[in-house]
């Protein structure tokens, strides 16, 4: 968009018609050169539609979105994330270095959360992901999060929303909520998602020098067994070790009273039970 453009834009402003900035013998032809520009119906009417996309237009120029973000739609949440997490919000966000931030690690949100970036707010990761692919940044990756466990130090959290199967294809490793009469599905992993999860790790990698493991929750944690599940790991993990030579900590590995990966998620791990 160039300079005229904008400042046409910025004419619709509902402020400024009512500040008599412009007149109404302007309106009728801006409007309608706007929405034939926009591929709107053009009535020269600045209606509901015809000001959602100047307003739009206006909002992409005045806070312009960096270059190389992931994700089809990225949200900037972090002056509205939670500070503390757990109950009653025992668990705070606080500040770390962030030379000591050396990995990713992967969860699933065991629900549905839906499209709405501001239903993240509440939740404990750095970073939120939809099933349509829209990236959350919760919170600056020099914050440290309670979000996994052993992991919580060294590492940015990412939360995929969805329910995922531990092992895909076995309904016996789905998690069942408590709070429901009926043992929940599991959900199919979409493209959407796992593209952008792969490409917002890409985007990590740039933004943290140190960065060299991407991790599971499972891992660290006796209680996350099929935490992210193995689609997430075979359809983002395994591919972004091997593009940016990142590890999961070896064969075996795992933290405390968590799990290693299984065979079901990585053939390299022959003879580890899920």
């Amino acid at each position: 968009m160039n300079e005229d453009e904008y400042q046409e834009a910025v004419a619709y402003n509902t402020a400024q018609l009512a500040a008599g900035a412009i007149t109404p013998s302007h309106v009728t032809s801006m409007t309608a050169a706007w929405q034939e520009t926009h591929a709107l119906e053009v009535d020269g009417k600045c209606g509901p539609t015809t000001r959602a996309s100047i307003v739009l237009v206006t909002d992409e120029v005045a806070n312009p979105r960096p270059p190389g973000l992931p994700g089809f739609e990225f949200h900037d949440r972090r002056k509205y994330a939670a500070q503390a997490h757990g109950p009653g919000g025992v668990w705070p966000v606080t500040s770390r270095p962030l030379s000591q931030v050396t990995g990713v690690c992967l969860h699933q949100t065991a629900c549905v959360l839906g499209e709405r970036p501001e239903r993240y707010d509440t939740v404990g990761a750095h970073i939120a992901i939809t099933r349509l692919g829209k990236v959350i940044w919760l919170h600056s990756f020099d914050r440290k999060v309670m979000h996994g466990n052993g992991w919580n130090n060294g590492t940015v959290g990412i939360e995929i929303d969805g329910l995922y199967a531990g092992v895909e294809g076995d309904p016996s490793t789905v998690w069942d909520d408590p709070s429901t009469p009926v043992h929940e599905k599991g959900l199919t992993l979409l493209p959407s998602t796992i593209t952008a999860v792969r490409d917002t790790i890409r985007w990590i990698y740039t933004q943290v020098p140190g960065l060299k493991v991407l991790v599971a929750h499972r891992q660290s944690s006796g209680s996350r067994r099929n935490d992210p599940g193995s689609a997430i790991w075979k359809g983002c993990a395994l591919p972004m070790h091997a593009e940016l030579g990142l590890t999961d900590g070896g064969v075996g590995f795992k933290l405390d009273n968590g799990y290693p990966i299984p065979e079901a998620w990585d053939p390299r791990c022959v003879g580890i039970k899920y």
